[in-house]
């Protein structure tokens, strides 16, 4: 692309996914360079075969110094960032061109997808992975490394882009493998204790100690980070929620209602918020309260322009609660249209077409069949139990029917 742009990465270790992430960029770079820290595998000769300028070091035990010596090495205007487990969506391949070739910015904030086992857990998050070459920008934290503060002080202009990157690292079974949460709490206790007034690195602290179950850890950390945060920061609104998630899994559900209506007050297009207000008020069994809480969702939408959101919160995961606030009300034909209405929002949603299921339990193949197809069309029912990794006895009943009979009404 006219020696416009290069793909900087670190990698150790990741046979599994490299080809996979070269290949999805390897005709929008000019060049790529990845920073290998070690690895046993077969990383840097696959590496070598998609072109790429390899750089050996020792672990740093610092991702920021690893990162920064790919970005030392660039000679292209413009750096693409990603990490191994990554993939550009090809058909936003255009808008990555015209961000170079017409900039509107300096850097760009990007949407990293991040896919879990289950295909409709989906969560996005907004981070600055395109940007000039400049001397002054480079990487800082040992880990959850950013190059915001950086671009802050050499004043360079900051836009978020509709452009595509799916993150495959949060599947548990590599994420398992890895280590990485051991290895992710360890580098950041290190990191605040260096630095205690970091209010980013203290709220991802303490996102790691709620996944860690350590509740009461996690909450101390998140209050330190809210001390440093100001309102404009856009981390406090997610330090708010991980307080609220760490509160209602310690068993402190009207404390943590109480963080989210004082949260909703600065910052009501937030529907995460109201969305995890709701799920609360499902475990307190208020249901009239829960349902107002996802009709709310559903009137916000999908929020706009924060760093991170759980896909779903403003469609289908909120019409899915719906359906299990009517189920618990009795109302089983109320939740039966808006398990509907969740699946044809989002098709592969297993958790609706398994309580459509169950609510029909016992009716034909076909009935279930003809109901689906309410929602969607036969070939979408198809392509939708088909891209589940496994399938249970009644899946496969539905998916041979859908291919042999569904075609056509059955007399």
């Amino acid at each position: 692309m006219d020696n416009l742009l290069t793909l900087s990465m670190i990698v150790k270790n990741e046979e599994q996914f490299l080809p996979q992430c070269l290949a999805s960029v390897k005709d929008i770079v000019d060049d790529m360079v990845i920073v290998d820290t070690g690895s046993t595998d077969h990383t840097m000769e696959i590496a070598h075969d998609f072109g790429a300028r390899v750089i050996q070091i020792d672990w740093p035990n610092d991702f920021a110094r690893a990162r920064n010596v790919g970005l030392d090495a660039v000679k292209t205007p413009w750096i693409l960032v990603m990490d191994a487990d990554e993939e550009l969506v090809a058909e936003d391949i255009p808008v990555l061109k015209n961000a170079i070739q017409k900039p509107t910015a300096d850097a760009y904030n990007v949407r990293i997808v991040s896919v879990m086992e289950r295909a409709e857990d989906i969560s996005e998050s907004y981070v600055t992975r395109i940007f000039r070459s400049h001397p002054d920008v480079r990487f800082e934290g040992a880990i959850h490394e950013q190059v915001f503060y950086s671009l802050a002080r050499a004043k360079q202009s900051l836009v978020s882009l509709n452009l595509r990157l799916i993150h495959k690292g949060y599947l548990s079974s590599v994420f398992n493998a890895r280590n990485k949460a051991d290895r992710n709490l360890e580098l950041l206790e290190l990191h605040v204790a260096k630095n205690p007034e970091d209010g980013y690195m203290l709220w991802q602290l303490g996102q790691s100690y709620v996944g860690a179950g350590q509740y009461d850890k996690a909450l101390a950390a998140i209050n330190r980070s809210l001390k440093r945060l100001p309102l404009d920061n856009p981390i406090r609104v997610l330090a708010l929620m991980t307080q609220a998630r760490a509160l209602f899994h310690a068993k402190m559900p009207k404390k943590a209602l109480r963080v989210l209506e004082q949260s909703l007050a600065l910052y009501p297009a937030y529907t995460d918020f109201r969305y995890l207000e709701g799920t609360i008020l499902m475990d307190l069994e208020q249901w009239d309260k829960a349902h107002e809480a996802f009709q709310d969702c559903l009137k916000l939408g999908e929020p706009q322009g924060f760093l991170m959101t759980e896909t779903g919160v403003g469609g289908f995961k909120a019409l899915f609660r719906l359906a299990q606030v009517a189920l618990a009300q009795k109302d089983s034909k109320q939740a039966l249209a808006y398990l509907l209405m969740a699946i044809r929002t989002q098709p592969n949603y297993r958790h609706a077409w398994q309580s459509v299921a169950s609510l029909m339990m016992g009716a034909p193949i076909a009935q279930l069949f003809q109901t689906l197809s309410l929602a969607i069309p036969r070939d979408t029912i198809i392509a939708s139990l088909k891209s589940w990794p496994s399938r249970n006895v009644d899946e496969q009943h539905l998916l041979e029917y859908a291919e042999q009979y569904g075609a056509t009404p059955q007399s």
